[in-house]
């Protein structure tokens, strides 16, 4: 994507922390911290500063789940035909929300000058994604054999659109519930600090009395055979000390997840 939008020194805008996709794939771009503290930096709105592309992912963002508000998304709009800015706004929890209503009106819903570039997902439900411009189809990514969208497309057609509703409703709020009632089981309220996922599949967790859960992460809790990310990787800047980890239950059973919560209860302790 970043190939295709900007070139080599560009600057690119990122939600912070965000996904490790995206940082990875701007290596050879200047990475700005979230528009917000860009918009407040010293020169920020100087012409050699501005950057050429926001990425974000607005609901349910991957990995602390945060989410948009309307007058975020408008102000942040305005922001960007103001500094004619290219917004990728990248969606692929939408359709995962677990309450209703679902979330504010989509950047690419509030666009009239054509500088969204939406992309949605089957990747979290189904299988494959797209990416949109407002009332253009922009690009198209095959992930998958022509033999395959077929029967995707066959799948929804049975389904309908209250039928794929069904479906994700059923499958992520069941887990969702699960995830934060065994987390909220088993960790105390002086052990970390978290909130209900609203969405995805993640879970975003403070571990009190912990600078940087790295070592933690990546070394005692793999010996007890606990996967979890430690939540300097989704940093702009991955040296960073961060107290965070993100927690991913979408393949777990409720016997894991018992399980690896107490494993990370005791590392913790």
């Amino acid at each position: 994507m970043f190939e295709m939008l900007v070139k080599s020194g560009d600057n690119v805008l990122l939600d912070a922390p965000t996904y490790s996709g995206p940082l990875a794939a701007s290596h050879h771009h200047h990475v700005l911290p979230a528009i917000s503290r860009w918009a407040e930096a010293p020169g920020a709105l100087g012409p050699s500063s501005v950057p050429r592309v926001l990425y974000t992912i607005p609901n349910e963002g991957n990995p602390t789940g945060a989410c948009m508000t309307c007058e975020r998304k408008q102000d942040v709009y305005e922001l960007t035909r103001k500094y004619d800015l290219l917004i990728t706004e990248d969606d692929p929890y939408y359709f995962l929300q677990f309450q209703k209503p679902w979330a504010p009106p989509t950047f690419l819903s509030m666009d009239v000058d054509g500088c969204v570039l939406r992309m949605d997902s089957f990747s979290k439900i189904l299988s494959s994604g797209w990416v949109f411009v407002r009332e253009t189809s922009l690009f198209v990514f095959p992930l998958l054999s022509l033999c395959f969208q077929l029967m995707v497309s066959q799948l929804l057609h049975s389904w309908g659109p209250e039928g794929f509703l069904k479906h994700t409703e059923e499958k992520f709020k069941f887990l969702a519930d699960l995830c934060f009632n065994y987390f909220n089981y088993v960790c105390f309220v002086n052990v970390a600090e978290w909130h209900p996922p609203m969405a995805s599949v993640f879970l975003w967790i403070k571990l009190k009395g912990i600078k940087d859960t790295q070592l933690l992460i990546m070394e005692r809790a793999l010996e007890k055979e606990v996967l979890l990310v430690p939540g300097g990787v989704f940093n702009i800047s991955s040296s960073d000390p961060c107290p965070y980890v993100r927690a991913a239950f979408s393949l777990s059973t409720p016997q894991q997840i018992d399980e690896a919560f107490r494993r990370l209860r005791r590392l913790i302790l």
